[in-house]
């Protein structure tokens, strides 16, 4: 497997992960044989809604959109998230339960991933890999809190204009209708926001 990756992905997934523990080669090692490589194509689901997520994806690039669809067949963007991080639907990938939301990639990116059985027996096995899990479920946490918080106090400028600080390459290639349904307005409440943000 680590034959197909670039260096830079490994040294980003070890630089990520260190962020939260220690690790010597010999656990580096543990650990990254345990992950599969995939190539992810532009609009690709990593995750379908009503199938149980039984996979965690590392990105080391790129970034995905989790939305689900409501009855008329209307999409609703729930989220984005950038690179670098762990993503799935951890509600479903926790209680091994069909997901509510769909995940996609909204580039081309190459992703690492470890199945749910894989990263249980990592738990079994490592206390470290154990304490890595328990680590970035606070942050899901924590982020989908303030995300919650967000949405509840901020106006839909605030928060694009947040998006656009933190994450400015990747929101130019959100399209409008996906960033609208995210912040929460029509495409044309978001054109003039956009308008307003660029005198």
């Amino acid at each position: 497997m680590q034959e197909q990756l670039s260096g830079i992905t490994l040294k980003q997934f070890r630089e990520f992960v260190n962020r939260f523990i220690e690790i010597d080669d010999k656990l580096f090692d543990t650990i990254i044989n345990k992950f599969e490589y995939k190539k992810v194509a532009r609009k690709e689901l990593l995750l379908e809604a009503e199938k149980t997520a039984n996979k965690i994806f590392f990105l080391s690039e790129g970034f995905v959109r989790f939305f689900h669809t409501k009855d008329e067949g209307i999409e609703v963007t729930s989220d984005f998230y950038f690179a670098p991080g762990f993503i799935t639907s951890f509600t479903s990938f926790i209680d091994q339960k069909p997901a509510i939301v769909n995940i996609q990639a909204m580039v081309k990116m190459d992703v690492l991933f470890i199945t749910y059985k894989d990263l249980m027996a990592l738990y079994d096995k490592e206390h470290k890999v154990e304490r890595l899990g328990r680590l970035l479920a606070e942050q899901v946490f924590i982020t989908s809190e303030k995300h919650l918080l967000s949405f509840l106090n901020d106006s839909p400028l605030d928060r694009y204009l947040w998006l656009i600080k933190e994450y400015p390459e990747y929101v130019k290639n959100i399209p409008l209708h996906y960033l609208a349904s995210y912040l929460g307005i029509k495409p044309e409440s978001l054109s003039r926001i956009r308008n307003r943000s660029l005198k």
